[in-house]
């Protein structure tokens, strides 16, 4: 979202208006995806079978269908196919990390691992929170997930700063 918002010079919440719906994956975790609009569910940024977006598309958008995270240890990189899948990350998996290297930036990476580390621990945080406090987490993992950003300051260190920002909001409701 932070690409778009970039792209369209719009701040995140206008283009989570606009281009995105939430969705939820395993363990409940809630993501944005990109809104369709045609009965095929053909991407809204698609026009006369070309990408509007291209340059500035989400990493998402960049590998379908393939989709990429560390292993457990953090340091190399898994290949998904999530082609035909229901969930990602449940499809076939390929070691591939010389093809990680050649198709992202060093901060791409460094985000990649900065998200699987955080989502691992907010797993953590989320068996220790009760039932009536659900929606409040997934209101803040929306939250500082994609909103609190300003595209004129770098992303990595932005999203790092949510990340302890969304592990604290999470902590801070087991306690309540």
């Amino acid at each position: 979202m932070y690409r778009l918002a970039e792209h369209f010079l719009m701040e995140t919440p206008e283009v989570a208006e606009h281009y995105m719906e939430v969705a939820t994956v395993a363990w409940g975790v809630p993501i944005l995806l990109l809104k369709t609009v045609t009965p095929d569910n053909t991407c809204i940024f698609l026009e006369e079978g070309c990408c509007s977006i291209h340059n500035r598309k989400p990493r998402a958008c960049r590998l379908y269908p393939l989709s990429v995270g560390p292993d457990d240890s953090l340091k190399k990189f898994l290949i998904f196919d999530v082609s035909g899948e229901q969930h990602h990350f449940s499809g076939r998996q390929y070691r591939a990390q010389e093809w990680v290297d050649a198709r992202f930036r060093a901060m791409d990476r460094a985000y990649i691992k900065t998200e699987y580390r955080a989502m691992h621990e907010c797993g953590q945080i989320m068996k220790r929170i009760s039932r009536d406090r659900e929606d409040a987490v997934l209101f803040q993992m929306l939250r500082w997930r994609y909103f609190e950003y300003e595209t004129d300051q770098p992303f990595l260190a932005q999203f790092t700063r949510n990340m302890t920002m969304l592990k604290r909001e999470m902590e801070r409701l087991t306690t309540k």
